[in-house]
């Protein structure tokens, strides 16, 4: 079975399998693009108010209105540019996850870091 992604959890008896690696904020695989809520501002379009998300992250700064979930794809985009940006952090941090099952608190549905990682990890293509 090749290694997936598990969401972790905060609940009362919830257990991280055995040998998956926890890749959450803060830590050395966590991704260092944060996705936070701005609030709201009138529809460009319409009268209803669109939520406005933050991406910011390292030498990043972006805002946009959209769903979650579209900022969190672009962060992990982000992300993704940021750890092939330095063949040094890849050699030293990807090989240490190969075959390893990785945790993280994105619902299993949404765009997560994680996946970049085991792609990266194991050579899975998608």
């Amino acid at each position: 079975m090749s290694p997936q992604r598990i969401q972790r959890k905060r609940v009362k008896g919830w257990r991280k399998p055995e040998g998956a690696i926890c890749v959450t904020r803060p830590g050395r695989w966590g991704n260092p693009f944060k996705v936070i809520s701005a609030g709201t501002e009138p529809g460009l379009f319409s009268r209803r108010r669109e939520r406005v998300w933050t991406v910011e992250g390292p030498g990043t700064f972006f805002q946009g209105t959209g769903t979650r979930e579209w900022a969190a794809a672009y962060a992990v985009r982000l992300y993704r540019r940021w750890l092939l940006g330095s063949m040094k952090r890849v050699e030293d941090l990807v090989p240490l996850l190969r075959g390893h099952d990785l945790c993280c608190y994105c619902p299993l549905d949404q765009p997560c870091h994680a996946d970049v990682l085991l792609e990266l990890a194991n050579g899975d293509p998608e």
